[in-house]
């Protein structure tokens, strides 16, 4: 009996896709029969049969348009905005330099991103084909906590700009979906994996897998958010 790959025959681009949550999504989805174009700051030594890794720099407009050009000439179809950083300090010890860090990675980059491919995913609706946008953002999106004000802000941000999007994608068939994972095993703000505090908080394969969740339901389904804690966290909507 033949397995069918729900995936087979897709092209998604993947930022932030040389570690942790970015490249897992990679990773899932190339197994699943995707092609994954996939970029990020450094991606000197990475390789996977079904990708192709280029540089990126998600803040410069010079890099995002490059990267977009080989994503384009390959067809593709959907694209996740996973590139991110994390800064957490009170609200006093908040320097112009790091807030443009964040606000820049973050929100610029996903609007840079994105704004860079929604011409072509507008030319894919107008012959008849689906597109599909995926955000990947973080339960702090909707809630915010003491040290937390730039990096929150910097997500109500990124929730606030794929909110937009969606209601604009509406009228050319763009399915746009945010992903927001509570805590991850990842090197996020500079932790290592494997930390004994980390042991039994959510994988990068779980973020990825709510990715392809999202990219393979039915051309008729939108999924609009998706929210996933370990079950180690407290309760926090």
């Amino acid at each position: 009996m033949t397995t069918s790959v729900p995936l087979s025959g897709r092209v998604v681009a993947v930022t932030g896709a040389s570690k942790g949550i970015g490249l897992g999504i990679v990773e899932l989805l190339v197994s699943q029969g995707a092609r994954v174009i996939a970029g990020a700051r450094d991606v000197d030594g990475l390789a996977r049969d079904g990708a192709e890794f280029l540089p990126l720099d998600v803040t410069r407009e010079d890099s995002v348009a490059a990267f977009a050009q080989v994503a384009r000439s390959a067809g593709v179809d959907s694209l996740v905005n996973n590139a991110g950083v994390g800064s957490f300090m009170p609200l006093q010890q908040i320097s112009v330099e790091e807030y443009r860090r964040v606000m820049d990675t973050n929100v610029l980059g996903t609007l840079l991103m994105t704004k860079a491919l929604v011409a072509h995913f507008q030319s894919r609706h107008a012959q008849g084909q689906v597109s599909q946008l995926i955000n990947i953002t973080s339960d702090v999106s909707a809630r915010t906590f003491a040290g937390g004000a730039l990096y929150t802000a910097s997500k109500y941000a990124q929730r606030a700009v794929t909110q937009a999007l969606a209601h604009e994608g509406h009228a050319y068939g763009l399915r746009v979906t945010e992903v927001r994972p509570g805590m991850v095993d990842t090197y996020f703000n500079g932790s290592e994996p494997g930390e004994p505090q980390k042991v039994a908080w959510l994988k990068p394969a779980d973020i990825a897998g709510a990715v392809a969740y999202a990219l393979s339901v039915p051309q008729h389904v939108r999924v609009d958010e998706i929210l996933l804690h370990p079950v180690v966290q407290d309760v926090a909507f």
